[in-house]
Parts: structure tokens; sequence; C-alpha cells
């Protein structure tokens, strides 16, 4: 309130004044939100675990929700005009996103570790079968957001579309995992059918909470797809939209679904993959931005393909090779 009545004040005296006192109050804020950020990272971190979840969650909200009137106070400075303006600007928005990403990490941290053990059931044969594990991940994902509602809108979208994101992330890392083989056309059926309809529940869920981010909505389909398509042309041309929506998959993760469909021929694999060979070797791709980031934050651990040979065989080729 004190920086806002002289910001109130100093355009009555002259214009230029006022930008002139705008400028300086700019700065002033960025070194307030700068130790800000540093005494919020000290006091999250401080309780540790003993901390109860619903003290943690209250704090978090209770620091995130001071940051949309920070926010409007160094946009509302450096809509005076002055020339030098834009680079604390900058910094303001910059030390106010940090603390929302630690508020908002706070906030989801124990949700993950709730969830983990559901996203490690999917992709299984008893998920084919049972919709537990799925059913409790939207359970815990509701209960957990009827917690925010008193987050600011701003922060609050924020948090949902970050949620959102990592949801994504999460499933779908459980489908590059190949636990599951199809072994049939009959299967790869059912498990589309699976992932289309889990989808579709995700994409009602995260519009329901109003994530700011629909077009994470797309990826299930579009891996779902390469399940379903039989012409190698219509794949090649599915895994060109996948990578023009989604521009940080790489061969390995179409390599891993194409694992999931059963696939085996290296011939139409290489085709089907190499519609991502120049995106891979170019170089000069510049990098998705964090909060646009998918597929880069999905290492996929291929298995190691055993050597088609019974271990006697084996033995009896290296006698060969050591004979003279």
């Amino acid at each position: 309130q004190l920086l806002r009545a002289h910001m109130d004040r100093a355009p009555q005296i002259t214009p230029e004044f006022g930008m002139e006192m705008a400028h300086s109050l700019l700065g002033v804020l960025v070194a307030f939100l700068h130790s800000f950020q540093r005494k919020v990272e000290r006091f999250l971190e401080a309780p540790g675990d003993a901390t109860p979840p619903d003290s943690a969650t209250g704090r978090a909200i209770a620091l995130v929700n001071c940051c949309p009137p920070f926010r409007t106070f160094a946009e509302r400075l450096a809509q005076f005009g002055h020339p030098e303006s834009e680079e604390p600007r900058r910094q303001a928005h910059a030390a106010l996103d940090k603390v929302t990403r630690l508020c908002n990490h706070v906030l989801t941290q124990r949700l993950f570790e709730d969830l983990k053990p559901y996203f490690h059931k999917l992709m299984k044969r008893k998920w084919l079968t049972s919709a537990d594990a799925f059913d409790a991940i939207v359970m815990l994902i509701t209960s957990f957001t009827q917690k925010l509602r008193s987050l600011h809108p701003q922060p609050y979208q924020v948090l949902v579309s970050e949620l959102h994101r990592r949801v994504l992330i999460e499933y779908v890392r459980a489908l590059l995992q190949a636990r599951l083989v199809c072994t049939s056309a009959k299967m790869r059926a059912r498990v589309a059918a699976r992932l289309g309809d889990e989808a579709r529940q995700l994409r009602e869920l995260f519009s329901r909470l109003d994530s700011a981010s629909p077009w994470l909505d797309s990826v299930v389909p579009r891996l779902r797809e390469l399940l379903v398509l039989e012409d190698t042309a219509a794949l090649q041309m599915e895994v060109g939209v996948l990578a023009r929506d989604f521009p940080d998959v790489r061969r390995k993760h179409v390599a891993a679904v194409l694992d999931v469909r059963g696939l085996r021929s290296q011939a139409a694999r290489e085709e089907i993959l190499g519609v991502l060979r120049d995106l891979e070797q170019s170089e000069a791709e510049p990098g998705v931005p964090r909060h646009r980031a998918f597929f880069s934050e999905l290492p996929v651990a291929r298995p190691v393909r055993c050597l088609p040979f019974q271990l006697p065989r084996l033995a009896r080729v290296r006698l060969r090779l050591r004979r003279p």
C-alpha cells in the first residue's frame, strides 16, 4: 500500500517524475520479490516430513495467493513506460513464477505419491479387465482439486495445467514401458478401446477443472491410432501428425508403442520410424518450452532383445570359432 500511494501521487507532480518514480518503485519491488522468493524457499523446505499434509497445503496456498497482486502491481509500474522497465519487469515475473512453481510442487507432491501405485497398475493384463486402478486415479485427482478452492484463479490455473501435463505424462509413461504386448488383432482392439475410453475420461476431468492445456488431450488418442491403423502409410502419416503436435517425440517413443502393438517386422518398423529420423538429426531444432514439454520428460528404456540362440547352440558356435 505504501508503494501504491507513492505511485499514485508521483504523476500528479509531472508525468516525467511519475515515470521515474514508477521505475524506482519497480526496482524496489524486484528486490523485495527476490527476498520473498528466498524466504519462501527456506520456509517450504524447513518443516520436513513431519509437517502434516493439511498444514503444508495451507501454507503453500497462502504463499502462492500472494503472487497475483504482486504481478498486477509490477505490470502497473511497467506501464508507465520507462525505457528501462522491461528488465526489472521480467525479473519480477521470474521471481513470482519461481514461487508459484515451489508452492505447486508442495501442493502436488503428496498427490503424486498417492497416485504412483495406481499408475504402476496400468497397461497390464488386469487393467484390460478392471478399471479399478484408473478409477482410483480419477478419484484422487478430483479429491485433491477440491482442496484448492481457496486458491486465487491465476495460480489455480497454472497448477491445474501443470497437473494435467504431469498426469498425462505418467499415463503415457505406463504405456511406453510396454508392460503389455498385443499378440493378436483382437487384443490390440481391446487395448485401443480402453485407451480411448480413459483418454475421454481424462479429457472430461481436466475440462471440468478448467485446465488451460487442452493441447494435451490429443496425445493418448494419437498413440492409440498407432495401435489400430493397419496400413503402413497411414501409420507414417499418424506419426507425422504426432510429431507436429508434440515436437519432442522421438523414435524411441514411437518404437515403444510399436512394441506394445506387437509389430515385429523390422522393415515396417523402419518405414514408420523413418518419419522421425530427420527430426532427430536436426541439431538446430529449438528446444520445447518447459510448459509444452511432454515426450522429452519420458525416457524410454528399450528392453534388451535376447539373441535367438539356445545356450547349448551358442556354446557350439563359440567352439567352432575357437578351432583353427
